[in-house]
């Protein structure tokens, strides 16, 4: 299982992407259903929120490499882009 990727690799559709989709939804049901469970003090619902607690973060450990690659490189092409109007402002670049 890959923990580092590239950008390219990052855009690709992937099993990471996948169960991120399943992950999500249903960490937030369970964590909603839960809580609604602890607040009418059913003991039940910290058993459902843990379960969605523990989804979330599974989620969260699965595709944040990747959102992390996406983001360095979008952070990456912005500074390059506002060095070059940068530049261009102050007609120090006329092309």
């Amino acid at each position: 299982m890959a923990r580092k990727y590239s950008p390219e690799e990052a855009e690709r559709w992937g099993w990471e992407d996948l169960l991120a989709c399943i992950l999500s939804p249903l960490g937030y049901i369970l964590c909603s259903i839960g809580l609604a469970q602890v607040l009418l003090l059913e003991p039940i619902g910290f058993i459902v929120m843990g379960a969605g607690v523990v989804c979330v973060a599974l989620m969260y450990w699965v595709i944040d490499p990747k959102l992390k690659a996406v983001s360095d490189e979008y952070e990456r092409r912005q500074a390059e882009f506002l060095e070059h109007v940068e530049r261009v402002s102050r007609w120090e670049e006329m092309k």
